[in-house]
């Protein structure tokens, strides 16, 4: 299929063979049959891939399952096998006939009764939507609430031919709506699961066996020997009993040993051969040889001289403190515990208070998990625990737990959910947009061609049947433009060395279009299916970031030429052309601007050059930062932050710049993302006045001149080209040729300049 990699799938389907132990057997056979059914598709052609319709007569709206790549595997997730809640409705409701269970449960939900059961749930909001399609019903028992039939039956009559393969309907809920201002990243029941499966630590165990047994016995064995003693060496002389003690220590030896979880072999270890040589001794003391004495000696006066007597007083004190040490609970035993209390809280919500959950082992708990009353919950349990802490945006990213901007993509639709959803009057209905919301946000994108978009919410049908209700007031659009300013800020603060992945500006466009306001974010465009050519919105943002940038380092050190930027123009509208269509687009003036900055050729469908022009688009939009600071504010907003944004920029470049990295594409990834920090770093540098942005280059040419010496040598054509840049003269070719300086690219069709010189690395 013209544009599609079915190679990748295949590597995909070897990948998911080979796989580590990581991953449990089922999880494994899982991956496997997803993409076998993804290959199935490209070998027999019946699925479209590159479409936002990729099956044959399934609309749209239905939610596939998708893998990595944006690929569908063919399956519904409201589909397959009935769930178990969907079983105990078929017990439940008469007349569900064997093979057409899921017909007949839709069916049934349009009966009277059921109409009736869904009103109910949608009053005390008593349903979960894990899927889209879980809430059709849901909008269709609303609408005759409301006594608007019409409406109701043209919503059935849209999703009813899938009636016997979509559930339809929701589940039960398990607990109540998160709040708005408060999100988690994992469950409780995620977490509930973790703690009751997390297994014993082998080397506390270890050394709990070395300290009670294992020193314990060697003690013993050292004391024994040191009564043979005469004339400085041993095996001269045996006290009476001395022989029936050495038998006993052997047995109890060999006990210990059959059962060592070290399985240390006799003569691996000093315990283990001067026991070896006990045994030869208790059994016929005229049978050592010389060398075998000597060897005992050497073991004996070497313990005595690190050690000491091992019946001192002061060996035997440091004997217990070991003791004291090793005696602590195993964390596994702790966890059970935890995991238990967490019982009583809702398996799909988060936590604030972990006050009673971390409080010292009780004497009920003891006994059942064979603990000691009173034991504190140890850090590292206490730290699996609080991973599903529940808090805001920021307080979650400040205990470590959101640790970059694809984790705020995954928590942000609880907050915008309700955002947007707050311009229904009805309660019921306003409650119901937000289960759908946030059950739509948990879709995976599709793999799409010839600058298609992903389907939107308000193709649901069930949720276009109620979009006249809503309702634009002043409170709702100005929570949305705040929440949009809050959390990009967040982000940015967080974050600043990342661009904003693409799920997040899905939540952004979702406030921009609730706050009323035109802003034209554009995604990160993927190099594998770069078509040549942009939408007009990233012309938009071009034309946008123009009159922001003009004058500044940024311009300069880019070279960019912002006048003609200000006045590019908007791509033609072109007749529809098929999905596959791999023709040149020759009006497109972003596209052949960014390729003449890349002088690489449009069409060429090469990944690193595709990758170069890409990336001269993301230089000229700044990838929605100019947005974001130009006309949400946060230039003024974040003002006091910028110059340590900046350092923080160059500070994580240094870092992943000087790490050691095995793999030829590992590097290839790593100097793209070190090359986005870099281009971030300078925007920030962009929007300080003189004397800050001097303080600024000042700390960093700081922390450049403390590096090790062969990075230095390295980067500093990089450091050159800010410092032209920030004198004020444009980073021409011919400026870069006569000053030693270079503009840091992600993206090269050679060997990046930056890369170590090669030596074996397979291109």
């Amino acid at each position: 299929m013209a544009g599609i990699n079915s190679g990748y799938a295949v590597f995909q389907v070897s990948r998911a063979l080979t796989a580590s132990g990581l991953d449990t057997e089922a999880k494994t056979r899982e991956r496997i049959e997803r993409w076998q059914q993804v290959v199935e598709h490209m070998v027999e052609g019946t699925a479209l891939y590159g479409s936002r319709t990729p099956l044959v007569d399934v609309p749209e709206w239905v939610a596939l399952e998708v893998v990595t790549g944006g690929f569908t595997t063919g399956r519904y997730l409201a589909g397959g096998a009935l769930t178990e809640y969907e079983r105990r409705l078929v017990t439940s409701i008469p007349g569900i006939r064997p093979g057409f269970e899921r017909l007949d449960l839709n069916t049934w939900h349009l009966t009277d009764e059921g109409i009736e059961a869904l009103q109910k749930q949608l009053v005390n909001s008593d349903y979960r939507v894990d899927v889209p399609e879980e809430a059709a019903l849901l909008y269709v028992a609303w609408l005759l609430g409301q006594q608007r039939t019409e409406e109701a039956r043209k919503l059935v009559v849209s999703i009813a031919p899938f009636f016997e393969q979509l559930r339809f309907f929701p589940m039960a809920s398990d607990g109540l709506p998160l709040a708005a201002a408060e999100v988690h990243i994992f469950d409780v029941g995620d977490i509930q699961k973790l703690l009751s499966k997390l297994p014993a630590q082998q080397r506390l165990a270890m050394q709990k066996h070395v300290v009670a047994t294992r020193l314990t016995l060697y003690d013993a064995a050292i004391s024994l020997f040191l009564l043979t003693y005469q004339d400085d060496w041993p095996c001269r002389q045996y006290p009476e009993g001395w022989l029936e003690h050495a038998n006993t220590l052997n047995s109890q030896f060999d006990a210990t040993s059959n059962n060592d979880i070290l399985d240390v072999e006799p003569f691996r270890d000093r315990v283990g051969e001067l026991y070896a040589l006990l045994r030869l001794c208790s059994r016929d003391p005229a049978s050592l040889t010389g060398r075998q004495v000597g060897r005992i000696r050497r073991i004996v006066n070497d313990f005595v001289c690190k050690h000491g007597h091992p019946e001192s007083e002061h060996h035997l004190q440091y004997r217990e403190t070991q003791h004291r040490q090793v005696a602590a609970p195993e964390h596994h035993l702790i966890a059970k515990v935890v995991s238990e209390r967490l019982t009583s809280y809702s398996s799909s919500e988060g936590i604030s208070d972990f006050s009673s959950l971390l409080e010292p082992v009780t004497g009920e708990e003891a006994k059942a998990y064979s603990l000691i009353t009173g034991v504190a919950i140890p850090p590292a349990v206490r730290r699996r625990l609080e991973r599903c802490r529940k808090g805001t945006i920021t307080e979650l990213i400040d205990k470590g737990l959101i640790t970059s901007g694809d984790t705020v993509a995954r928590v942000l639709p609880a907050m915008t959910a309700e955002i947007c959803s707050a311009g229904f009057r009805d309660t019921t209905l306003r409650m119901l947009s937000v289960a759908t919301y946030r059950a739509f946000r948990r879709r995976r994108s599709l793999l799409l061609l010839n600058l298609q978009s992903q389907v939107k919410i308000s193709e649901l049908p069930w949720v276009a049947a109620v979009e006249g209700e809503r309702e634009a007031h002043a409170v709702g659009v100005e929570g949305a433009r705040q929440a949009l300013i809050e959390s990009s800020a967040t982000t940015l603060s967080a974050f600043p060395q990342a661009i904003l992945p693409n799920k997040l500006l899905q939540e952004f466009d979702s406030l921009a279009v609730t706050a009323k306001l035109d802003l034209p974010f554009v995604e990160e465009v993927a190099v594998d299916i770069f078509m040549g050519t942009f939408s007009n919105k990233f012309v938009e943002a071009a034309r946008r970031t123009a009159s922001l940038i003009g004058g500044t380092v940024y311009a300069h050190y880019y070279d960019i030429d912002t006048n003609q930027l200000a006045i590019l123009p908007d791509k033609p509208k072109s007749k529809s052309r098929n999905y596959f269509q791999r023709d040149l687009d020759t009006s497109d003036a972003l596209a052949n601007l960014c390729a003449q900055r890349a002088n690489a050729p449009l069409g060429a469908w090469h990944s690193a050059t595709n990758g170069r022009i890409i990336e001269q688009q993301q230089i000229l939009t700044t990838q929605n930062l100019s947005l974001l600071f130009g006309e949400l504010g946060l230039k003024a907003l974040l003002h006091h932050r910028l110059g340590s944004l900046a350092q923080e920029c160059f500070q994580w470049i240094c870092i992943r710049q000087q790490m050691k990295i095995k793999f030829y594409h590992s590097s290839l990834v790593m100097l793209k993302n070190t090359a986005y920090a870099w281009r971030q770093m300078v925007f920030y540098l962009s929007m300080l006045d003189d004397v800050e942005r001097r303080c600024a280059i000042d700390s960093i040419e700081e922390h450049f001149a403390a590096q090790p010496t062969a990075f230095r040598d390295r980067f500093l054509p990089a450091i050159i080209g800010l410092r032209v840049a920030a004198a004020g003269l444009p980073l021409t070719l011919n400026r870069q040729k006569s000053e030693g300086a270079r503009v840091f690219l992600g993206w090269t069709s050679e060997r990046h300049w930056l890369l170590p010189p090669q030596t074996n690395d397979n291109r």
